[in-house]
Protein backbone atom coordinates (compact mmCIF):
# COMPACT_ATOMS: atom_id res chain seq x y z
CA UNK A 1 0.00 0.00 0.00
CA UNK A 2 1.40 3.39 -1.00
CA UNK A 3 1.17 6.46 1.19
CA UNK A 4 2.66 9.80 2.12
CA UNK A 5 5.83 8.48 3.72
CA UNK A 6 7.75 11.15 5.67
CA UNK A 7 10.16 8.76 7.45
CA UNK A 8 13.89 9.40 7.07
CA UNK A 9 15.65 6.01 7.05
CA UNK A 10 18.38 5.67 9.69
CA UNK A 11 17.16 8.83 11.43
CA UNK A 12 13.67 8.24 12.79
CA UNK A 13 12.71 4.64 12.13
CA UNK A 14 10.41 3.51 14.94
CA UNK A 15 10.60 -0.28 14.95
CA UNK A 16 8.24 -0.79 17.90
CA UNK A 17 5.09 0.48 16.13
CA UNK A 18 3.98 -1.43 13.04
CA UNK A 19 0.95 -2.26 10.93
CA UNK A 20 -2.39 -0.56 10.29
CA UNK A 21 -4.61 1.10 12.90
CA UNK A 22 -7.66 0.04 10.90
CA UNK A 23 -7.09 -3.57 11.94
CA UNK A 24 -6.88 -5.63 15.12
CA UNK A 25 -4.86 -3.68 17.68
CA UNK A 26 -2.20 -5.52 19.70
CA UNK A 27 -0.05 -4.13 22.52
CA UNK A 28 2.72 -6.61 23.29
CA UNK A 29 5.49 -6.84 25.89
CA UNK A 30 8.62 -5.60 24.17
CA UNK A 31 10.82 -8.65 24.73
CA UNK A 32 9.37 -10.27 21.59
CA UNK A 33 9.97 -7.30 19.28
CA UNK A 34 12.32 -9.29 17.00
CA UNK A 35 9.60 -11.87 16.30
CA UNK A 36 7.01 -9.34 15.19
CA UNK A 37 7.94 -8.78 11.54
CA UNK A 38 7.48 -12.48 10.83
CA UNK A 39 4.38 -12.66 13.02
CA UNK A 40 2.84 -9.76 11.09
CA UNK A 41 3.61 -11.45 7.79
CA UNK A 42 2.02 -14.67 9.06
CA UNK A 43 -1.11 -12.87 10.25
CA UNK A 44 -1.43 -10.97 6.98
CA UNK A 45 -1.08 -14.23 5.04
CA UNK A 46 -4.05 -15.52 7.06
CA UNK A 47 -6.10 -12.50 6.03
CA UNK A 48 -5.80 -10.36 9.18
CA UNK A 49 -5.13 -6.62 9.20
CA UNK A 50 -3.12 -5.82 12.33
CA UNK A 51 -1.51 -2.98 14.28
CA UNK A 52 1.22 -4.02 16.73
CA UNK A 53 3.17 -2.05 19.32
CA UNK A 54 6.02 -3.67 21.29
CA UNK A 55 6.63 -1.70 24.48
CA UNK A 56 7.62 -2.35 28.13
CA UNK A 57 4.99 -4.41 30.01
CA UNK A 58 4.26 -1.59 32.44
CA UNK A 59 3.26 0.56 29.49
CA UNK A 60 1.21 -2.28 27.94
CA UNK A 61 -0.75 -2.44 31.20
CA UNK A 62 -1.36 1.30 31.11
CA UNK A 63 -2.48 1.04 27.45
CA UNK A 64 -4.99 -1.68 28.38
CA UNK A 65 -6.30 0.60 31.14
CA UNK A 66 -6.94 3.36 28.62
CA UNK A 67 -3.79 5.50 28.43
CA UNK A 68 -2.56 6.59 24.99
CA UNK A 69 0.84 5.79 23.51
CA UNK A 70 2.77 9.01 22.88
CA UNK A 71 5.61 9.32 20.35
CA UNK A 72 6.73 12.93 20.20
CA UNK A 73 3.64 14.86 19.05
CA UNK A 74 1.89 11.70 17.82
CA UNK A 75 -0.79 10.35 20.16
CA UNK A 76 -2.11 6.82 19.53
CA UNK A 77 -5.24 6.70 21.67
CA UNK A 78 -6.93 3.52 20.43
CA UNK A 79 -7.18 0.79 23.06
CA UNK A 80 -5.64 -2.61 22.29
CA UNK A 81 -7.89 -5.57 21.50
CA UNK A 82 -5.18 -8.08 22.46
CA UNK A 83 -2.34 -7.62 24.94
CA UNK A 84 0.70 -9.67 25.89
CA UNK A 85 1.91 -9.36 29.47
CA UNK A 86 3.76 -11.26 32.19
CA UNK A 87 1.19 -13.53 33.83
CA UNK A 88 1.22 -11.66 37.14
CA UNK A 89 0.38 -8.33 35.50
CA UNK A 90 -2.77 -9.76 33.90
CA UNK A 91 -4.30 -10.09 37.36
CA UNK A 92 -4.75 -6.30 37.29
CA UNK A 93 -7.01 -6.49 34.22
CA UNK A 94 -10.47 -7.79 33.45
CA UNK A 95 -10.15 -9.89 30.28
CA UNK A 96 -12.42 -12.05 28.13
CA UNK A 97 -9.89 -14.85 27.68
CA UNK A 98 -6.18 -15.49 28.22
CA UNK A 99 -3.49 -18.16 27.86
CA UNK A 100 0.21 -18.45 28.66
CA UNK A 101 2.31 -19.06 25.55
CA UNK A 102 6.07 -18.68 26.12
CA UNK A 103 8.67 -18.61 28.87
CA UNK A 104 12.19 -17.24 28.97
CA UNK A 105 15.06 -16.81 31.43
CA UNK A 106 17.61 -14.07 32.06
CA UNK A 107 21.14 -13.60 30.76
CA UNK A 108 24.07 -11.23 31.10
CA UNK A 109 25.51 -9.88 27.83
CA UNK A 110 29.01 -8.51 28.08
CA UNK A 111 32.12 -7.29 26.32
CA UNK A 112 35.65 -7.95 27.55
CA UNK A 113 36.00 -10.11 30.64
CA UNK A 114 33.18 -12.66 31.15
CA UNK A 115 30.53 -11.95 33.77
CA UNK A 116 29.51 -15.33 35.20
CA UNK A 117 27.15 -14.38 38.01
CA UNK A 118 24.74 -11.62 39.04
CA UNK A 119 26.98 -10.56 41.92
CA UNK A 120 29.90 -10.01 39.52
CA UNK A 121 28.00 -7.06 38.09
CA UNK A 122 29.14 -5.04 41.11
CA UNK A 123 31.91 -2.73 40.07
CA UNK A 124 31.14 -3.07 36.35
CA UNK A 125 29.57 -0.48 34.08
CA UNK A 126 26.22 -2.19 33.63
CA UNK A 127 22.73 -1.50 32.23
CA UNK A 128 19.77 -2.88 34.18
CA UNK A 129 16.09 -2.90 33.09
CA UNK A 130 13.77 -0.73 35.15
CA UNK A 131 11.77 -2.91 37.61
CA UNK A 132 8.89 -0.43 37.61
CA UNK A 133 8.06 -0.76 33.91
CA UNK A 134 9.77 -3.98 32.77
CA UNK A 135 9.07 -7.50 34.02
CA UNK A 136 12.69 -8.51 33.49
CA UNK A 137 13.76 -5.66 35.74
CA UNK A 138 11.56 -6.97 38.54
CA UNK A 139 12.98 -10.49 38.13
CA UNK A 140 16.55 -9.20 38.20
CA UNK A 141 15.84 -7.17 41.34
CA UNK A 142 14.56 -10.36 43.01
CA UNK A 143 17.65 -12.30 41.90
CA UNK A 144 20.08 -9.65 43.03
CA UNK A 145 18.38 -9.17 46.39
CA UNK A 146 18.27 -12.94 47.03
CA UNK A 147 21.88 -13.72 46.10
CA UNK A 148 23.88 -10.50 46.22
CA UNK A 149 22.43 -8.12 48.80
CA UNK A 150 21.11 -4.56 48.72
CA UNK A 151 19.60 -3.82 45.29
CA UNK A 152 19.07 -0.13 46.10
CA UNK A 153 22.73 0.25 46.99
CA UNK A 154 23.71 -1.54 43.77
CA UNK A 155 21.70 0.66 41.41
CA UNK A 156 22.79 3.75 43.33
CA UNK A 157 26.33 3.27 42.06
CA UNK A 158 27.39 5.71 39.38
CA UNK A 159 28.34 2.79 37.13
CA UNK A 160 24.75 1.44 36.84
CA UNK A 161 22.47 2.66 34.05
CA UNK A 162 18.74 2.07 34.58
CA UNK A 163 17.05 1.65 31.19
CA UNK A 164 13.67 2.89 30.00
CA UNK A 165 13.30 0.43 27.06
CA UNK A 166 16.15 -2.01 27.48
CA UNK A 167 15.88 -3.78 24.13
CA UNK A 168 16.58 -0.49 22.35
CA UNK A 169 19.23 0.86 24.73
CA UNK A 170 21.45 -2.04 25.79
CA UNK A 171 22.76 -3.12 22.34
CA UNK A 172 23.79 0.43 21.48
CA UNK A 173 25.36 1.03 24.90
CA UNK A 174 27.41 -2.18 24.55
CA UNK A 175 28.45 -1.53 20.97
CA UNK A 176 29.53 2.03 21.82
CA UNK A 177 31.60 0.87 24.80
CA UNK A 178 29.52 2.84 27.32
CA UNK A 179 28.77 -0.25 29.41
CA UNK A 180 30.61 -3.53 30.02
CA UNK A 181 27.50 -5.67 30.59
CA UNK A 182 23.71 -5.66 30.48
CA UNK A 183 20.86 -7.74 31.89
CA UNK A 184 18.60 -9.10 29.13
CA UNK A 185 16.38 -12.03 28.23
CA UNK A 186 18.32 -15.05 26.95
CA UNK A 187 16.46 -14.93 23.62
CA UNK A 188 17.70 -11.38 23.02
CA UNK A 189 21.30 -12.31 23.83
CA UNK A 190 21.05 -15.05 21.20
CA UNK A 191 19.34 -12.79 18.67
CA UNK A 192 21.93 -10.00 19.03
CA UNK A 193 24.87 -12.39 18.89
CA UNK A 194 26.58 -10.92 21.95
CA UNK A 195 28.70 -13.01 24.29
CA UNK A 196 26.49 -13.95 27.21
CA UNK A 197 26.14 -15.95 30.40
CA UNK A 198 22.90 -17.42 31.76
CA UNK A 199 23.81 -18.03 35.43
CA UNK A 200 22.43 -21.25 36.97
CA UNK A 201 20.83 -19.17 39.72
CA UNK A 202 18.14 -17.76 37.47
CA UNK A 203 14.46 -16.93 37.15
CA UNK A 204 11.93 -17.66 34.42
CA UNK A 205 9.36 -15.24 33.12
CA UNK A 206 6.16 -16.29 31.32
CA UNK A 207 4.08 -14.27 28.89
CA UNK A 208 0.35 -14.58 28.32
CA UNK A 209 -1.92 -13.32 25.55
CA UNK A 210 -5.21 -11.79 26.68
CA UNK A 211 -8.33 -10.82 24.75
CA UNK A 212 -9.87 -7.60 26.07
CA UNK A 213 -13.63 -7.32 26.79
CA UNK A 214 -14.24 -4.77 24.00
CA UNK A 215 -12.39 -6.74 21.31
CA UNK A 216 -14.09 -7.27 17.94
CA UNK A 217 -15.01 -10.67 16.53
CA UNK A 218 -12.09 -10.30 14.11
CA UNK A 219 -9.81 -9.82 17.11
CA UNK A 220 -11.32 -12.92 18.75
CA UNK A 221 -10.54 -14.98 15.63
CA UNK A 222 -6.96 -13.67 15.58
CA UNK A 223 -6.64 -14.46 19.29
CA UNK A 224 -7.57 -18.09 18.65
CA UNK A 225 -5.05 -18.28 15.81
CA UNK A 226 -2.30 -17.23 18.26
CA UNK A 227 -2.65 -20.72 19.83
CA UNK A 228 -1.75 -22.40 16.54
CA UNK A 229 1.28 -24.48 15.62
CA UNK A 230 2.25 -21.83 13.06
CA UNK A 231 2.71 -19.28 15.84
CA UNK A 232 4.34 -21.88 18.11
CA UNK A 233 6.99 -22.73 15.51
CA UNK A 234 7.70 -19.05 14.90
CA UNK A 235 8.42 -18.31 18.57
CA UNK A 236 10.46 -21.50 18.96
CA UNK A 237 12.57 -20.42 15.99
CA UNK A 238 13.71 -17.43 18.06
CA UNK A 239 14.56 -19.48 21.15
CA UNK A 240 11.38 -19.07 23.21
CA UNK A 241 10.03 -22.10 25.06
CA UNK A 242 6.39 -22.61 24.01
CA UNK A 243 4.13 -23.48 26.96
CA UNK A 244 0.62 -23.03 25.51
CA UNK A 245 -1.55 -26.12 25.63
CA UNK A 246 -3.08 -27.24 22.30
Amino acid sequence: MSGADIALPSFNVISDVRGSLSGVKMSLAGNQWFVINELLNLLRAKGFTVYVETIPPGLVLRRALGEPLVIGDLVIDVRPDIVSLPTGMLEKLSVRDKFEYVENDLAIVYTGEPVNDWCELRGRRVAVPNPITEGIGELFRELYTEYCGDYTEFIGRGSVYLTRIHHREIPQLLQNGIIDAGVVWRTKAIYWGFKYTAPPRNKTGKLAFALMPWASEEAARLFEFLRSDDVKHLYEKYGFKWVAKP
